[in-house]
């Protein structure tokens, strides 16, 4: 599931499946910004919620924190959220 606060594209509702969700993951957090340069990006392990997640940031800021559910045996759900609202206490 996909929180951008309406402020960015996202997918109305849920995708399943693991090359779905790998391509979903892909498109959202691998955005070049239309520029076609890749900017510096921090990919880091933080705690999401209590919860086992991850933070890319570009320059400092954060652009996608995800939250991610899982099980004895694999990952059961990412939660990404791209709103910008919400992503400022993330920031560096």
């Amino acid at each position: 599931m996909t929180d951008s606060g309406g402020l960015l594209p996202a997918v109305p509702g849920l995708v399943h499946g693991a090359r779905d969700v790998a391509r979903l993951a892909a498109v959202l957090l691998c955005e070049s910004g239309g520029t076609g340069l890749t900017e510096l990006t921090e990919l880091s392990v933080e705690a999401v919620n209590g919860r086992p997640g991850l933070a890319l940031r570009r320059t400092g800021r954060a652009v996608a924190v995800v939250g991610i559910d899982g099980s004895g045996t694999g990952i059961t759900a990412l939660w990404i959220v791209l709103d910008p609202d919400k992503l400022c206490g993330w920031h560096r």
